[in-house]
């Protein structure tokens, strides 16, 4: 990963991800929902948590961390069987997000949680399950920055024959030490 990841555009192309993937649903980032009508069916996602990872710590001046989403799909109770089409439409869409990169350049969607969101306080009108995924991440620039030709071959030499006046006390190879 070279480029930083921008985690609001990375929540868009997350949102458009799963719009493109599921276009029966009104799908929608949190924080642009209408709090007053809600249009069923609907996909709500949120970046729920960024949760620190110091034991994945590539070492790159990068915060390792777990991006934490959820997506509430809602259905409205004068849905057919809405019980039935919400738990299907959970699967469905849990199972398009199980492993998938959802177009961001971060690691593959590990699901934590598919199940019932009744402490919802819409859930009188509507029934709503909830996904709960997460994804590896470095967040902020990396220190390495590749502007030029990597290294291929290791040239060694002993102080004080060092630096560009002694190019040629140079050898190839590491020491026998």
């Amino acid at each position: 990963m070279t480029d930083a990841i921008d985690l609001g555009d990375a929540l868009d192309v997350v949102v458009a991800s799963l719009a493109a993937q599921f276009p029966s649903f009104k799908t929608v980032a949190a924080e642009d929902e209408s709090r007053s009508e809600l249009k069923v069916p609907a996909l709500i996602v949120q970046m729920s948590e960024i949760e620190p990872s110091p034991d994945t710590d590539v070492h790159t001046g990068q915060l390792p961390c777990f991006v934490r989403f959820e997506a509430r799909i809602v259905l409205g109770n004068r849905t057919a069987k809405v019980r039935r089409e919400v738990v299907k439409a959970a699967g469905a869409i849990a199972t398009f997000i199980h492993s998938n990169r959802l177009g961001v350049e971060w690691g593959p969607a590990v699901i934590g949680a598919i199940e019932p969101d009744e402490f919802s306080p819409i859930a009188n009108k509507f029934d709503v399950w909830r996904i709960e995924w997460v994804h590896e991440a470095n967040l902020g620039d990396s220190y390495f920055v590749n502007d030029s030709v990597t290294p291929t071959e290791l040239l060694i030499s002993f102080a004080p024959e060092i630096g560009p006046d002694h190019e040629g006390d140079y050898v190839s190879g590491l020491p026998n030490v």
